[in-house]
This record gives C-alpha cells, structure tokens and sequence, in this order.
C-alpha cells in the first residue's frame, strides 16, 4: 500500500481505491484511508455555482463529486475488508 505524509497535516494516507473505470490514468477519482480514522477523496473541482447549493460549508471545508461506479467499488471493499463480506 502506497503512504503519504503531508508536510502540513499530522496524518499518513493510504491509498485504497480509485474509480475502476480509470484504467491506468492518474486523472481520477481515488479515495485514501487515514492514520486519523478518517478518508481523503481525490476528485474533479466544482465552481461556486455548486459551492452556492451546499450548507454551511465552512471556509476551511472543501467537497468533490464521487461517481456511482466509485462509490460501488468503495462500498464494496470497505465491506469485503470491514466486515468480511462480499457484495459481488
């Protein structure tokens, strides 16, 4: 598994899936597992109109849009590696 220590944030991330449609693309949706029992997701930015919709999102908070094909795969190897089942 791939670690990541930021500089400027006091967490390891891990590397634990990207979006299956990607192919061997850097460009894409990837979500990471954190030392601090959290995720980091990588994705596309949005523009203020969609920021506009969202509530109260704080100066210091960000958000991204994730596929219904990602969060599939997320969905089913959080479970198959959590809880020992397989959704396929």
């Amino acid at each position: 598994m791939e670690h990541t220590r930021t500089q400027d944030d006091d967490l390891t991330a891990t590397f634990f899936i990207k979006d299956p449609d990607s192919g061997v693309s850097g460009d894409c949706e990837t979500f990471y597992s954190t030392d601090r029992d959290s995720w980091l997701v990588q994705g596309k930015r949005c523009g203020p109109q969609v920021a506009a919709q969202l509530v109260s999102l704080a100066d210091d908070e960000t958000y991204l849009e994730v596929s219904n094909r990602t969060m599939d795969a997320f969905v089913r190897k959080y479970v198959k590696e959590n809880h020992g089942v397989d959704l396929a």
